[in-house]
């Protein structure tokens, strides 16, 4: 996946949603990444966030406990380059979430969105003005690079 972001990653603004281990807000910053914001509920998946930020020294990268939905529905927003979304499968996030950086100013205007579900992209009811890039299947995961504009 990085290999197909390579050309867009150094000097991006990275917003990554429902973050869980941080793996790809991560490997965007130490590739490069200007910027980065990690979004997830999950206290301890902070904590150890947080832990690894100062562990490196990283200033470049924030995160916040936070319902993702609501945090993108009532925060401030300011236009992020490239947005990772891995939600939780079976609980209908990935859609919602879609809409609400398309419509709350999350999004630069060719920003890209990497997007990982249980369903084919097709399927999955994403803003109509996403184009999608590519995409790939790996055992029951859907994985796709879509770009805004």
């Amino acid at each position: 996946m990085f290999n197909w972001l390579a050309p867009y990653i150094a000097g991006a603004r990275v917003l990554d949603v429902f973050t869980g281990s941080g793996a790809l807000f991560f490997e965007a910053l130490s590739r490069g990444a200007s910027m980065g914001l990690a979004l997830d509920s999950n206290a301890a998946a902070i904590a150890s966030l947080r832990q690894n930020l100062n562990a490196l020294n990283c200033t470049s990268g924030q995160v916040a406990q936070t319902d993702a939905l609501r945090h993108l529905e009532t925060a401030t927003a300011s236009p992020f380059d490239l947005v990772f979304l891995d939600p939780p499968f079976h609980q209908g996030l990935l859609a919602s979430a879609c809409t609400l950086l398309e419509t709350q100013g999350w999004l630069a205007e060719t920003a890209w969105i990497y997007t990982e579900s249980e369903t084919p992209p097709s399927t999955t009811g994403l803003p109509g003005s996403w184009r999608l890039h590519r995409e790939k299947k790996a055992g029951q995961v859907y994985y796709a690079l879509w770009q805004r504009g």
